[in-house]
C-alpha cells in the first residue's frame, strides 16, 4: 500500500525553484533560511524515520495478515483489493487538498509543527482501530483513518523541511531524508522479523514509542515563525487549482510519456511488495511465520538497493531503465517457480538490484522533462501521484485474479499450485514490458 508521504516528498524538497509570487503564496518569509548544521539536519528528520518504520510495519507485515484473519485465506486477495481501493482515493486526493490549505493555516505558532504532533498522536491511536477481531468494513474504516492520520503529519513535516532548507543545502537535506527512509524501512523489516514473538500488541507499543521519540526529536529541533499574516491570502480557487495541477500533462509529451512509464512500473513494484507476505505463506516451503518471513526476503532488498544506485552512469537514463526493468522481470520470473525460502530471500536482493537504479533514474528522467523549472513543485507533486493511482488500481487488480485463480488452480484435475500468484506476477512483467515501451518513447532522454 503506497505512502501517503510519497506525493509530497520532492515536491516540497524543490520548493526553492518556485517564483516569488509562489513563496507570497504559500506564506514563506523571502529571507532565505539560516545554514544548518548535519547534526540539527538529521534531528530534524527523526520524524521520517519513525514514520518509515511505522509504515512499513503496518502495511508490509500487520495489515496483510489482519486482512487475511478477517477475510479468509481463499478472500483475502480481495479483502485486501477493497481496503486499497477506498483508502487509495483518499489519499490521492486528501495529501493534496490538505497540503494546499497547511501552506495558508494562520497560526501564532507556526503552520506545520503542530500538525505533525496531531497526526502523530493521532497515528497512535488509529491502531486502536485495526484488529483482526474486526469486520472488515470496520476494519477498511480504521484503515483509512489511518491513511487520513498519516496525511496529516507527513504533509506538513515535508513542508517544514522545504521552509527551513536553504537553497544551497537542499541536495544534503534530501539525501539525509533518503537515508531516514532506508534506515526507516530497514528498521522495520528488522523489527518485522520478531513480529510474532512480540504479538500484536507488543508490535502497536514499540511503534508507538518510536513515533513519539521521533516526532518530540523533531519538534525540538526546529523552530517556526507566526504565520498570522497568512489570514490575509485569498481563498483557493479549487477548479484552476485542479485544472492548473493536470494542465502539464495534457500540454507537454514527454512529461506525460514520463508519468505514464512510471505509474505503469509502480504498477508492478506495489504488486509485488504488496503480495509478497501472501506469496510466501501459500507458495514457500518454510515453518517461519510469512510475517516473520516477508520482512526477513526484504532486507536484502533494502540493503542492495541504495548500493546498486550508487553505480548507475550520470546519463544514459533510458539504458538504466532497460537494464532495471530486465532484472524487475526476471524477479517476477524466478517468483513463478520459487518454493523454498532462500530463494526468497534471494529473489529480494535481486529485486532491489533492479528498484535502485530504477527510482534514481526515473527521478533524474523527471529533471530532463520539467515543463517549466518556475513551476517545478507543482509538476513534481502531479508525477508523484503516480504513485497513489496504484494503490486505487494495481492492488484490487491483482487482488481478486489472486482469488480468482487460486481458486481456478485447485479445481483443475491436476490442480494447478499457486495459478493465481503465477497470473499475478506474469501481470507484473506485462507492467514492466509496456514501461519500458514508454520509457523508449521520450524523445528528451538518451
Amino acid at each position: 500500500m503506497t505512502n501517503p508521504s510519497d506525493v509530497q516528498m520532492e515536491r516540497l524538497i524543490q520548493r526553492d525553484t518556485v517564483q516569488e509570487d509562489d513563496l507570497k503564496y504559500e506564506g514563506k518569509p523571502s529571507k532565505a533560511p539560516p545554514t544548518l548544521s548535519v547534526f540539527k539536519m538529521v534531528c530534524v528528520n527523526a520524524f521520517w524515520f519513525g514514520y518509515q518504520v511505522y509504515w512499513f510495519i503496518m502495511s508490509i507485515v500487520v495489515v496483510p495478515k489482519q486482512i487475511e484473519i478477517i477475510s479468509g485465506s481463499g478472500n483475502k486477495g480481495s479483502g485486501l483489493a477493497v481496503i486499497s481501493f477506498y483508502a487509495g482515493i483518499l489519499n490521492l486526493f486528501l495529501a493534496v487538498i490538505f497540503g494546499a490549505l497547511n501552506d495558508r493555516h494562520a497560526s501564532v505558532y507556526g503552520k506545520r509543527r503542530i500538525f505533525i504532533v496531531i497526526g502523530t498522536v493521532s497515528l497512535s491511536t488509529s491502531l486502536l482501530l485495526l484488529s483482526s477481531e474486526y469486520s472488515l468494513a470496520f476494519y477498511g474504516v480504521g484503515y483509512c483513518a489511518m491513511t487520513l492520520s498519516a496525511i496529516i503529519c507527513s504533509v506538513p513535516f515535508n513542508g517544514l523541511i522545504a521552509d527551513i532548507t536553504p537553497p544551497e543545502q537542499k541536495g544534503t537535506m534530501s539525501a539525509i531524508m533518503g537515508s531516514m527512509s532506508l534506515a526507516g524501512s530497514l528498521a522495520g523489516a528488522v523489527v518485522g522479523v520478531f513480529v510474532e514473538t512480540l504479538g500484536i500488541v507488543g508490535i502497536y507499543i514499540v511503534l508507538v514509542a518510536i513515533l513519539a521519540t521521533t516526532c518530540f526529536v523533531t519538534i525540538v529541533s526546529c523552530e517556526e515563525r507566526s504565520t498570522l499574516h497568512l489570514q490575509s491570502l485569498e481563498p483557493i480557487q479549487w477548479k484552476r487549482f485542479f485544472k492548473d495541477l493536470v494542465a502539464p500533462l495534457l500540454e507537454n509529451r514527454d512529461f506525460r510519456l514520463v508519468f505514464i512509464s512510471r505509474f505503469l512500473f509502480q504498477l508492478g513494484i506495489a504488486t509485488v511488495n504488496q503480495f509478497l507476505q501472501y506469496w510466501i505463506g501459500d507458495c514457500v516451503n518454510t515453518t517461519m511465520p510469512s510475517t516473520e518471513a516477508v520482512s526477513l526476503a526484504l532486507i536484502p532488498l533494502l540493503v542492495l538497493a541504495p548500493i546498486a544506485a550508487m553505480f548507475i552512469p550520470k546519463k544514459k537514463r533510458k539504458v538504466v531503465v532497460y537494464v532495471a526493468s530486465g532484472i524487475m522481470i526476471a524477479t517476477c520470473v524466478l517468483l513463478e517457480v520459487a518454493t523454498e525460502l532462500w530463494m526468497a530471500l534471494l529473489i529480494g536482493g535481486l529485486f532491489g538490484m533492479g528498484y535502485g537504479p530504477f527510482i534514481s533514474a526515473e527521478f533524474a528522467m523527471l529533471m530532463d522533462v520539467l515543463p517549466s523549472e518556475g513551476e517545478a513543485a507543482k509538476d513534481i507533486a502531479l508525477w508523484h501521484s503516480a504513485m497513489v493511482l496504484p494503490q486505487i488500481f494495481a492492488t484490487p487488480a491483482a487482488g481478486w485474479l489472486l482469488d480468482y485463480y487460486q481458486s481456478v488452480g485447485s479445481a483443475l484435475v491436476p490442480p494447478i499450485h499457486c495459478l493465481g500468484y503465477k497470473v499475478t506476477f506474469a501481470l507484473c512483467i506485462i507492467y514492466f514490458a509496456v514501461g519500458t515501451e514508454i520509457t523508449r518513447r521520450i524523445e528528451k532522454i538518451e
